[in-house]
Formats: structure tokens, sequence, C-alpha cells
């Protein structure tokens, strides 16, 4: 694999036999699940249901709300507005996610037309598929993983600069997460469409006009569904429908944020370097496992919920997979990783992946904090 990054140096992962056999058998491994199960690594039954769950949840509680049936209950009112932002993340979690990564249908047509569910909830299917499959290249790799791009408002990563207020940043961090949604719907796709020429290792980004005119007019389809048609129709006073138009965000936005964000950036992970000539001594496969964990992996609640991305290793070493197949597959990633001397990080509850994300916050709140660049690989000679 070889891209150029936005610091003009090219990332190579250089492995080596020992470690390449890893990656070979496990593949392998997976292969074969599909074939003796005689399955799809597409969506199944249980996807189609989730779908048609999202589509119908939605519709429902969209038609109660505008129908002023709770009206008489500025808590309700508010209390449902809130319960579509969580339909909405579902969408983003089990629909979108999966679209993006071409692993919902092997139809790019019916990928793509999934992918427009992002649209409707308020972000941009084409940058955020540009996006996400940034940082899936280059995971907790500075000036490389796009997700580590916060202009300074946080300290994700020992390479990024420290500044005076990033000694709070473990505290204020939740806050801002609850507010990311807001920014990005109004503010963060627009962004990224006129004012930065890059996405990660890609630079001098040229968008397509169709995607530009999508931009706009998905945007006013989300704001006019989600505000302008509330503020016509319910009988509550405005200040009511705003508040609402918060809790449709604030909740859910911060759940969005944490269950990605837990997954990289803990205490535990490292932050691999490329050398002077742009190497990463590391397969790609290697690579993920240690710089990604897993949570709540057997609870089925969680994984029904999140779209399985709390079970986010095999995630990113097989990104064409769709989700609903990931509890089984990471069953052989963790026998594999453990024959070849390798680490499954795994966390038992969200609570203890929430804990260990604070943690490393806090570890890079200090301007001269240490983190692992490498893991247990190291030993792979």
């Amino acid at each position: 694999m070889l891209v150029k990054t936005t610091t003009n140096k090219r990332i190579r992962y250089r492995s080596n036999p020992k470690k390449d056999q890893f990656i070979k058998v496990l593949r392998e491994r997976i292969w074969a699940y599909f074939k003796e199960n005689n399955i799809s690594k597409y969506a199944n039954a249980q996807m189609y249901f989730k779908t048609a769950f999202a589509v119908v949840s939605w519709i429902g509680i969209y038609a109660l709300l505008m129908s002023n049936a709770l009206s008489h209950s500025y808590w309700l009112t508010i209390g449902v507005f809130c319960l579509l932002g969580f339909v909405n993340i579902f969408m983003a979690f089990n629909i979108v996610h999966d679209a993006c990564h071409g692993a919902y249908s092997a139809n790019k047509k019916v990928n793509k037309y999934m992918g427009l569910f992002m649209n409707f909830i308020g972000g941009n299917a084409y940058l955020f598929t540009q996006m996400h499959n940034a940082h899936h290249a280059f995971v907790n790799i500075h000036g490389s993983d796009v997700t580590l791009e916060t202009h300074g408002l946080f300290r994700f990563t020992p390479d990024e600069p420290w500044q005076p207020k990033h000694k709070w940043q473990h505290i204020y961090t939740p806050i801002v997460y609850a507010l990311a949604s807001l920014h990005w719907t109004a503010v963060k796709d627009f962004k990224w469409f006129f004012m930065e020429s890059h996405i990660g290792n890609n630079k001098n980004i040229q968008h397509p006009r169709s995607e530009m005119f999508m931009l706009f007019v998905t945007k006013i389809m989300y704001f006019g569904l989600h505000l302008v048609l509330p503020l016509l129709f319910l009988t509550v006073p405005w200040w009511v429908v705003v508040l609402g138009y918060l809790a449709l965000h604030l909740p859910s936005s911060l759940m969005f944020a944490l269950v990605f964000q837990v997954t990289h950036v803990y205490d535990g992970t490292t932050y691999p370097l490329p050398d002077d000539e742009g190497n990463i001594e590391n397969n790609y496969a290697i690579h993920v496992l240690e710089t990604t964990a897993d949570f709540s992996r057997k609870n089925p609640v969680a994984n029904w919920f999140f779209g399985c991305i709390n079970i986010h290793v095999i995630h990113h070493i097989m990104p064409g997979i769709c989700h609903v197949h990931y509890p089984a597959l990471t069953k052989i990633l963790e026998e594999t990783a453990e024959e070849f001397g390798l680490e499954y990080q795994e966390n038992e509850s969200f609570w203890k992946a929430f804990k260990k994300h604070l943690q490393m916050l806090h570890i890079l709140s200090k301007a001269d904090a240490t983190v692992p660049r490498v893991g247990k690989s190291a030993e792979m000679i």
C-alpha cells in the first residue's frame, strides 16, 4: 500500500514473511467460514430487517411528532425529538457504515443508495465515504489519519503540538462530542467541501459538481424535515422546538462520537511513526491489532444497536464484509492472533472502554506525554 500523505511523505507498510503469514492464515480461515456455511459476506435477512426497522421507526416517530398528539406536553415533545436522534444514528451505525465500505451488497448501486441515508440524517455520504476510508488506511498515524485532525481542539496523538488548553481535554472532550453533530450538519461538511484541499492522504481534491449540488439539496431537506416543518406546524412554542432540535443532537452525538473514538484512542493503543523513508515496520492487519480495541463484543444488544462498530478490529482488517458476520469472524481472529503470539485487544464493557479513552486523553494532556509506538509485533522477526 502506497499513498501520499499530507506531509508529502509516502507511507508504506513494510512487513516480513512471518507477519504476512498471520494475515494469510486469517484470510484463509475467514473465507473458509463463508464457504463452509454457504453464506455471503454481504447483508443477510438480519440486515434487511434492521434496515426496515430503521425506516419504519423513523417514519413512525416523525409522524407521531408532527401529529401534535404529544404537543400538550413540552417534555414529551422534546423526548420524541431525542428518540428521533437515536434512530438517525442507528441508521448511520447499521446502514451507512456498511454501505460506504461496499459491504451492504455486491451491487455498487445498492451500496450508493444505502449510503444516501447519511444525507437524510444530516451528513453527506460522499464526504463520509472519502473521510472514513482515509482513516481506515492509516489508523493512529499522525499526519495521515484524518480522524486525528482536530485543528488543535484535541490532542489525540503525542505528535500533535501541545497547547495549554489540552490540560483539560479529558474534562471538556465529552461536552464537545455532544456538540459534534450540530457542527457536522451545519458547518463541517461545507468546510471540507469548500475550505480544505485534502482529505487525509489525498491532496488537491477536486469534488464533483454533482456532489456539491447534492450537498445543498439534501441539507435543505434535512433542516426542512428536522427543524423548519416542526417550527411551522407544531402547536408548541418555538423555543420547545429549538430545545427539541438540540435534544435530537446532543445525546445521540455523544454516543456516536464515543463509540468510534474509544476503539482507537485509549490507554493501551500504539502510535506508530514512519521512518525517514516513510516506512511503517508492520503489515496493515497487525497494525490494526495494535491500534484498535473492541468493546462489549459479547453483548448482543450493543452489537445490534451499534451495528457491530464496537467489534472494530475485524472491521478494519476486512471492511468489505457486512457487520452481521463480525461476532463469528472475531472468534477466528482471536484464535489466530493467539497462535501467532499477537494481542487481540478487547474491553468487556463500554464503560471500561470509555475509562481507557479518558485515561489516554489525560496522558496526552501533558506536554511531555510518552506512549507506545509498537506492540508485540516488534518481536516478530
